[in-house]
């Protein structure tokens, strides 16, 4: 029988592209775990075994009762493994087998699911590959998500699944009946891919179908970019109207229209759920759900029927006992609305339709540097103002009340405080020799939401021509409804100072795109919309950490090490101390400013758990290295360095003498201090 390391291997459970899965037990702590013994050639590459260590280690911290547990990753006689969690029980995908589930056992399993996977995005970790064979239900009924944080290591391999899967060498990372439309693309993905993902699971639990049909991995992903599937409740006429909508937004093709948040989506799965009765009395992680009224069966019975109940198959005659109640009926009938209440600035926008809004049309923002420009953006806003003040569903504040916000970056959350309006028109211009390009932005001042958006090019010849021209457009824009722009649209100008003055505004954006939008911005080729990126990411606080820890991991993996620090900037500033062992892990980056970077925010954070790192780090060959260590052991008045630090007043470089010296100062005040008390 094979041993490796402390474990026995006990019986082989599959193989694939990743390699062999076992079954083994722990000779060491008297248990059985499973144990994934990686194909060498997944780890041949240095560059490739950096990087899956790197996002299985993040992964392997994640604590939640939906994810398979990661007990160890390492090495024994060249053979790299994976100790995990054994899971008794069923793939979802075998408990499918091709028919639906009643609605209860769905959104029981779907909101375990959901919380697995809201809790992963927060620490930023995107699962990838989540498909029905990838999450088991315990015979108890509760889901666990599996391979978290592996799927890198199957970018050009092959990927082994199930018979009635499709696989294919060199895919791009997924499953294609499974793949987000931009994964297909082979485009960078975030977290709203795993959204798209968890909708497809959700389709094929509500219907016992995939949504879409190939006979090769080619034409499966053209499916998915280009095709449209068959509505859900046209193939499974039982579905509610609610549920409905929330598997249609969740797969929707553009990322800007799906769920921007993992959260959004349970928090509607979680409404459905209530509404329908289907009660988790200890939170979503314990799958309980009530059962109807049945007097033939048992408690348990009940209980087990209900979470793995299937419904008949479509053509066959549907027995099921209906909920008639009155409650029950209403609840159905709300379920359109409250599954697309998020929907906010995706839906489509026109200030001539409800109730009368105020309006506040601030003067346009200069860019060009120009100050004799300046005229132009009090002149657009008097233009706007004149034409909206025709428009008797809004009532629009004089320019007298709006000058003073001449070429400021304002926070529409301030104009509503100061002026009580609904909404602010804000935007800019940049004028270029005869060129005047505008762009301007309707804004929910109570919320943040980018209504609608516009850019126009002119030609600067002709002062009330263009003046006369831009307002009917953006007259005509806002009158009319029209969806609102995608946010990361407006970062995507080729002049420089346009892209900056859209991240200052999505700074102030409570648009659940906006985070997206700004991460992506790390990204940007200009260091001034870089830096600029940091201070709005800041900004949004502990919400954007997820997106930006997704977004560090992209950049280290492609060789991006200046966005990879700006990334860990970013984090550092953020102050959650729930992502120190991300920055824990980054004082192992090959690039010595991204562990800079690192160090400097844990010392922000306070982080003591850190200080055996710091210490070893005042022996790193580099000297920038060793000075942020001695900083960050000065700031955290770390009494175990106090040796370490000595030694350091010794060291070749100047700057890291003198900064040791401050840190031994700095531990000197803390004894006082504590003598003194």
């Amino acid at each position: 029988m094979d041993i490796i390391s402390h474990y026995r291997l006990e019986e082989q459970l599959g193989q694939g592209g990743m390699g062999r899965v076992s079954k083994a037990y722990d000779t060491m702590l008297d248990r059985t775990v499973v144990l994934k013994l990686l194909a060498p050639e997944l780890m041949a590459e240095e560059e490739s075994r950096k990087r899956f260590l790197r996002e299985a280690r993040l992964a392997s911290a994640l604590d939640h009762p939906n994810i398979c547990m990661v007990y160890e990753i390492a090495e024994a006689d060249h053979q790299y493994f994976i100790a995990m969690q054994y899971v008794p029980g069923k793939t979802l995908k075998k408990l499918i087998g091709g028919r639906p589930l009643n609605t209860e056992s769905l959104l029981s399993i779907g909101l375990q699911v959901a919380d697995a996977l809201e809790v992963a995005h927060s620490r930023g970790i995107i699962h990838r590959d989540i498909k029905s064979s990838n999450i088991i239900i315990t015979p108890r009924g509760q889901a666990k998500v599996l391979d978290f944080g592996l799927a890198k290591l199957l970018t050009d391999k092959e990927r082994a699944t199930g018979s009635e899967e499709l696989t294919r060498v060199g895919a791009p990372m997924g499953t294609p009946s499974y793949m987000s439309p931009e994964q297909a693309s082979c485009e960078r993905v975030d977290h709203r891919s795993d959204i798209y993902s968890f909708g497809v699971v959700l389709y094929e639990m509500a219907t016992g179908r995939m949504p879409f049909k190939a006979d090769s991995s080619i034409d499966m992903m053209h499916a998915v970019i280009h095709d449209s599937y068959k509505p859900a409740g046209e193939i499974n006429q039982r579905l509610l109207p609610g549920l409905i909508a929330v598997i249609d937004r969740a797969m929707a093709k553009r990322v800007s229209d799906r769920y921007q948040s993992m959260q959004q989506m349970l928090e509607d799965l979680k409404r459905l759920s209530g509404e329908l009765r289907a009660g988790v009395p200890d939170g979503i992680s314990v799958p309980f759900v009530l059962p109807k009224r049945q007097v033939s069966q048992g408690a348990f019975s009940r209980f087990f029927g209900r979470v793995f109940g299937r419904e008949p198959k479509i053509d066959e005659p549907q027995i099921d006992e209906p909920q008639i109640d009155e409650p029950q009926i209403e609840a159905q009938a709300a379920q359109p609305q409250t599954a697309n209440r998020d929907a906010g600035a995706a839906q489509d926008f026109s200030i001539a339709a409800g109730p009368q809004k105020t309006i506040a049309v601030l003067p346009l923002r200069n860019l060009s540097g120009d100050p004799e420009a300046d005229f132009y953006g009090l002149s657009l806003a008097d233009s706007l103002i004149t034409e909206l003040a025709r428009v008797k569903s809004v009532a629009v504040l004089p320019s007298s009340l709006v000058a003073k916000y001449q070429n400021q970056s304002v926070d529409p959350a301030r104009v509503r405080a100061e002026m009580n309006v609904d909404l602010v028109l804000m935007g800019n211009f940049l004028k270029a020799g005869d060129r005047l390009r505008v762009t301007a932005q309707l804004i929910d001042a109570a919320r943040g939401g980018l209504l609608w958006s516009e850019k126009i090019d002119a030609d600067a010849g002709d002062v009330l021509a263009i003046q006369d021209r831009i307002s009917q457009q953006i007259i005509a824009g806002l009158a009319g409804g029209q969806v609102a722009i995608d946010p990361t649209q407006l970062l995507k100008d080729e002049n420089e100072a346009i892209r900056l003055d859209a991240v200052r505004t999505l700074k102030f954006s409570h648009d659940p795109r906006a985070i997206s939008a700004l991460v992506e911005a790390l990204t940007d080729a200009s260091l001034k919309v870089k830096a600029e990126a940091v201070q709005a990411i800041v900004k949004l606080g502990e919400q954007a950490a997820g997106p930006v820890i997704r977004m560090l991991n992209d950049a280290m993996d492609e060789g991006d090490y200046l966005t990879a620090r700006f990334a860990a900037k970013a984090l550092g500033e953020i102050g959650d101390r729930s992502i120190s062992s991300v920055l824990v892990e980054l004082l192992r980056s090959d690039d010595r400013f991204v562990a800079c970077e690192a160090i400097l925010a844990l010392a922000r954070l306070g982080e003591t758990k850190a200080v055996p790192d710091l210490i070893a780090l005042l022996a790193d060959p580099n000297g920038n290295i060793r000075f942020c260590a001695a900083e960050a052991l000065g700031q955290m008045r770390a009494a175990s360095s106090r040796d370490a630090l000595q030694a350091c007043l010794s060291d070749e470089d100047e700057g890291v003498r003198a900064k040791a010296r401050w840190a031994l100062s700095r531990l000197r005040i803390a004894d006082r201090m504590a003598h003194a008390s």
